[in-house]
Parts: structure tokens; C-alpha cells; sequence
């Protein structure tokens, strides 16, 4: 299993810089999963991760560690984006969108 690392400062989502993101191949399913580091704005809040391919959103509750595995839909063609929400009650906080390109 391959990890994408992301940061998250406040309603800013990034690749990190320490994570490798090329050599990624569409048509994996089950494989790729993304971490997020989350700021203390998203304390609390149930988050999830919503990636999107050709215009469709593929959400994803993320787990407590900040862990989920990206839906194989989300990977079939050469690019994907990712952002995140986290919702606690009445607070939502939403972040931009990544674009994470694939080869091949």
C-alpha cells in the first residue's frame, strides 16, 4: 500500500513536501490511501476527504489518525483532486482542491 501525504492549514490543503507523489498509475483500486495533517481547526469535527475525477465527487470519511483509502472511481483516469470537510455541529470548515496528476 502506497501513502499520500497532505498538510491541512486551516482551509488550506498541500502536498507535502517530504512525500513522493510521481510514478502514481490510474486504475488502482485498494491501493493508495491519503494521511492528512490537520491543524487545530479541524479538532472536533468529523472530517471526510472528497476526491474527484471527470467532475464527480468520491467521498470518504477520514479515520481518527487521519488516514483514508482514496476510492479506486477516484483513479481511473490521469488526474485526480482532493479537498476535505469537517463539520462539528454548527462549524464547517472546507478546504481548496489538490490536483494529483497519475501516469500512464
Amino acid at each position: 500500500m502506497r501513502t499520500l501525504l497532505f498538510i491541512v492549514d486551516g482551509q488550506k490543503l498541500s502536498k507535502s513536501p517530504k512525500c513522493d507523489f510521481s510514478g502514481i498509475s490510474p486504475g488502482t483500486s485498494g491501493y493508495l490511501m491519503a494521511k492528512f495533517r490537520l491543524g487545530r481547526e479541524w479538532k472536533g469535527c468529523r472530517v471526510a476527504a472528497s476526491f474527484w475525477c471527470l467532475g464527480k465527487e468520491y467521498p470518504v470519511i477520514i479515520n481518527s489518525d487521519g488516514t483514508c483509502i482514496i476510492p479506486g472511481e477516484a483513479l481511473a483516469w490521469s488526474n485526480f483532486k482532493v479537498s476535505i470537510t469537517g463539520v462539528d455541529g454548527d462549524y464547517k470548515i472546507t478546504t481548496n482542491k489538490v490536483l494529483v496528476e497519475q501516469e500512464g
